[in-house]
């Protein structure tokens, strides 16, 4: 053991790997006391300074009080910089005093200076004379372009720096075949590129990877499922399995989320199974994924059962369930486990009422609805948002009370969506309140002229009411103002694969094969005597 590791051993032998800051200033008391506080014992105080984001002024003065810091020295108090999101001006000062004091930057050194530079806000990434910039200036001068972990910070700072991929593209090309074995490198291009929605030229850049990491797969993933491909950040997960790769639970928590997006039963079921194969413990961001894809995918058996096996629950795994119980009209179900919730000493927040709203719409709880919605207001101070409004407005249409509807929608904080109008106007319909539905539908069709469904239900009230003058003259509009009516589309699973269809589809690899069992059907229920109307729904 070395003399320095052996004075070390009594002040930091104690510490965790990640102390707190009351154990750092008690060990650097500690330190000052044995009249050691010129020692290279301060040092290490510095490093654990820099690990975690505390106090940039405690930091600062540990620095100051050294007397003749040191390269190390002066890294650490330039990533407590970085840690601390200071301006990088402060950063760069740094660097210059280190420079005067003739000390040579080493690859921590400029790795620490990039990372502060990319965190640093407080200016605009519009010149090529920012720090950063002048910072790969000096990369260059002193001979570091070419380490590996310099060359990352660079990237990074260009991804993050400017609306543009050329500055990060340059740089990863330089000497590119030095770089055949590092994965991080081309890890920290696929992520830049991620980050700015360029999936297309990442998808490209990972094909071309010599060799892939699981952060590899897991960035290209979340990539795909990020920029709404979910079908892709599906079968980029099993191409990842197929080739044998343990996933992490960033990757499973990603593609159980498109899963559940898409309701693809067989696909979460896949997955869920990974998880089991793999042995993975079931932490509360696997479990609370697990519980939302199967609501979403309309098993809401499986997924009570597997929130109540679930040992460690989160507010996000609570507020899963509730909604989860609330979208499959388990009213009652829901709004006891929201007073489970409340028993549990957990607080709750928007999703929340969300969840319990939107069961009390679902199953007519009018006073209820009442009840919570002042409750969220007045008892947990949240202010009411689209989705909360969107609920009652739709409790009160339900329950015929649209003039209540409609004063509350004139006392909203937020601007009301065409959405709360067209809940009003179905209800109208159902309620047969034409006057109301004519006024209702009028300003709809004000609000968001190019939606048909709005003159369809304004055309259907009118019908009912047998003005038929009315209905034309509507109909009539919906054709001079909606020009591109969005196809409708359907969606089904099988065997792994997910299949989607459009009315008169003929683009399916099987479609002949669809429409000669179509056929099929339709002889056999004609043979059945039932009427050749009765298959129009199938065409």
């Amino acid at each position: 053991m070395s003399m320095f590791a052996h004075k070390i051993k009594p002040f930091f032998d104690s510490l965790p790997r990640r102390p707190s800051l009351h154990q750092i200033k008690l060990t650097h008391a500690n330190i000052i006391v044995s009249g050691q506080s010129q020692s290279r014992l301060i040092l290490h105080i510095l490093s654990l300074l820099s690990l975690s984001t505390f106090p940039l002024n405690y930091s600062l003065s540990v620095f100051n009080s050294i007397s003749s810091p040191t390269v190390f020295a002066f890294n650490s108090i330039i990533r407590c910089h970085a840690k601390s999101n200071s301006p990088p001006f402060n950063s760069i000062k740094l660097y210059s005093s280190m420079r005067h004091r003739f000390l040579n930057p080493n690859q921590h050194t400029f790795t620490f200076l990039l990372h502060a530079c990319t965190k640093g806000r407080t200016f605009t990434f519009t010149s090529m004379t920012t720090p950063g910039v002048q910072v790969h200036v000096h990369v260059i001068k002193l001979g570091y372009a070419r380490h590996v972990f310099v060359r990352n910070a660079l990237i990074h700072f260009y991804f993050e720096g400017f609306s543009t991929t050329e500055y990060s593209k340059r740089v990863f090309d330089e000497d590119t075949d030095t770089l055949c074995s590092d994965v991080v490198t081309w890890n920290s291009m696929l992520a830049g590129l991620v980050r700015k929605g360029e999936v297309d030229i990442a998808e490209k850049m990972f094909d071309e990877m010599p060799d892939r990491d699981v952060v590899s797969w897991s960035t290209m993933i979340m990539g795909y499922v990020q920029n709404g491909d979910l079908e892709d950040g599906l079968k980029c997960f099993r191409l990842m399995r197929e080739k044998g790769i343990r996933p992490n639970e960033a990757i499973l928590v990603t593609v159980l989320s498109a899963s559940a997006q898409m309701g693809l039963l067989g696909c979460g079921r896949f997955i869920h199974s990974a998880i089991e194969s793999l042995r993975f413990r079931i932490s509360v961001p696997i479990g609370t994924a697990l519980v939302d894809m199967y609501a979403k995918c309309g098993c809401i058996e499986e997924s009570r059962a597997l929130f109540d096996r679930m040992l460690k629950k989160d507010i996000w795994t609570w507020n899963v369930m509730i909604c989860g119980l609330a979208s499959h009209d388990c009213a009652k179900e829901a709004l006891e486990l929201f007073h489970e919730f409340i028993s549990e000493g957990f607080s709750p927040v928007n999703v929340t009422f969300v969840g319990v709203l939107n069961a009390c719409s679902r199953a007519g709880f009018v006073s209820e609805g009442r009840h919570y919605f002042k409750l969220m207001v007045d008892g947990y101070g949240i202010q009411p948002e689209v989705e909360h409004y969107g609920c009652m407005v739709d409790l009160l249409a339900r329950a015929g009370l649209i003039n209540e509807a409609i004063q509350l929608i004139e006392t909203m904080t937020v601007a009301p969506d065409p959405v709360m109008w067209a809940t009003l106007l179905d209800a109208c319909k159902i309620h047969g309140l034409v006057e109301m539905g004519e006024i209702i539908g009028n300003k709809l069709l004000k609000l968001d002229p190019t939606h048909d469904g709005h003159y369809v239900q304004l055309a259907e009230i009118y019908a009912k009411a047998r003005k038929w003058e009315d209905v034309v003259r509507v109909r009539r509009l919906m054709v001079e103002r909606v020009s591109n009516k969005v196809a409708g589309w359907s969606l089904i699973e099988a065997e792994g694969k997910v299949h989607r269809f459009v009315a008169g589809d003929r683009d399916h690899d099987h479609s002949s094969d669809i429409y000669r069992m179509l056929e099929i059907i339709g002889q056999r229920i004609t043979e059945a005597s039932y009427s050749q109307k009765h298959l129009t729904c199938l065409a």
